[in-house]
């Protein structure tokens, strides 16, 4: 009777035990530009974050535990995020980081989530030195060496543009897609009759517009953030006659805004499938979510934001919320549906997904 009682004592204590452990809070430390102009990418996507750990919380199982995020401000500057991902680590100690947005922040601080193993999962970088940046490295965002490959065939073979300028910014993005492209482009052969890095930030692009005007070239392929608006008002005030072709970035509703009827005709390849004039329910119950919950639209960092979340949250519960377990259950995930596409990660955390061509046509962001 007494070894019953024993045992019968042991029983509830370990079924509490595991109780207790499964309903702790998982915390998910978050690093997002939300200052700054890169503000305008790292706030839709902290808010596609937000609405699905929101979406979580609300739902789970009684048993599940909550997920709470622990959000930091990069600044899209790697000695604020080199500050912000020590903090997570040391002093919030997180397993798991939704983060950086950037590819340059996001190369700054992948030795610190190395070497501590803490897993990074961006939904932004596409710099091509990430995919040999570390085992706990992942990003559901397209790698600039395919994405720059497809953006030099489309146009080559579909636009056929032969003769480009490129002007991208000095960043680990700009100067990885430039590279990419540049090689690809010359392959087909075309040929890149004028090429210029400029500065996070610039603002006046004139000696620059008036040196491709006299290059003679067919389109210019144009990379950056808020600076491609000055560079595409600057161009039609200077009289560049020219297509211009850029990124997934463009796909933002600020530069419909601040460009107007000069939006009208901008070219664009886009990573993935999220398209907000879709009828399929998934992404039309995400833009209905998003938009009562932020009183905006989502745009593409929105959905790579909420896919990248939904993937975490796979991800805990295939491991029953051990976070110890977050980076293998990762590499098992195999077509995760979500809003962007389809969802696997390969042997160094990259994940492949179409591109396809856009354009700007009656101030909307249509199919090419």
């Amino acid at each position: 009777m007494r070894l019953s009682l024993i045992v019968l004592i042991g029983i509830v204590f370990f079924l509490y035990s595991c109780n207790g452990q499964h309903t702790k809070n998982v915390d998910i430390g978050v690093l997002m530009p939300l200052s700054t102009d890169v503000a305008t990418l790292g706030v839709p996507a902290k808010n596609g974050i937000s609405l699905a750990i929101k979406e979580y919380n609300n739902f789970k199982n009684n048993n599940d535990p909550n997920v709470d995020l622990l959000i930091e401000d990069t600044k899209a500057q790697p000695s604020f995020g080199v500050s912000a991902i020590n903090k997570l680590i040391t002093v919030n100690s997180v397993k798991v980081i939704i983060g950086p947005l950037t590819s340059t922040v996001t190369l700054s601080v992948t030795p610190i989530a190395e070497e501590n193993k803490v897993v990074l999962l961006s939904p932004g970088s596409s710099a091509p030195k990430l995919t040999t940046a570390g085992d706990y490295i992942f990003r559901n965002e397209l790698s600039d060496l395919n994405g720059g490959k497809a953006q030099a065939l489309l146009a080559y073979d579909t636009l056929g543009f032969r003769k480009m300028a490129v002007v991208y910014i000095n960043t680990d993005y700009g100067s990885g897609i430039y590279d990419v492209f540049r090689d690809e482009f010359e392959k087909k052969p075309g040929k890149i009759l004028y090429s210029e890095a400029f500065k996070p930030g610039n603002t006046d692009f004139r000696t620059t517009i008036n040196k491709i005007i006299n290059s003679k070239i067919d389109a210019v392929f144009l990379v950056g953030i808020d600076e491609m608006i000055n560079f595409i008002q600057q161009s039609y005030e200077l009289g560049l006659n020219v297509p211009i072709f850029t990124t997934p970035i463009f796909e933002n509703k600020k530069y419909l805004d601040k460009l107007g009827d000069l939006a009208n005709g901008i070219l664009y390849v886009y990573y993935g499938t999220f398209n907000p004039t879709s009828t399929d329910s998934l992404l039309t119950n995400f833009i209905d979510k998003y938009s009562k919950q932020f009183n905006s639209e989502p745009t593409y960092y929105s959905a790579l934001g909420y896919d990248a979340a939904n993937i975490i949250l796979t991800a805990l519960k295939m491991g029953d919320f051990n976070v110890e377990n977050i980076k293998q259950n990762l590499y098992k995930i195999k077509n995760y549906r979500g809003i962007t596409g389809n969802t696997s990660f390969d042997k160094n955390g990259d994940v492949n997904k179409p591109v396809i061509l856009k354009t700007v046509r009656n101030n909307q962001f249509v199919s090419y």
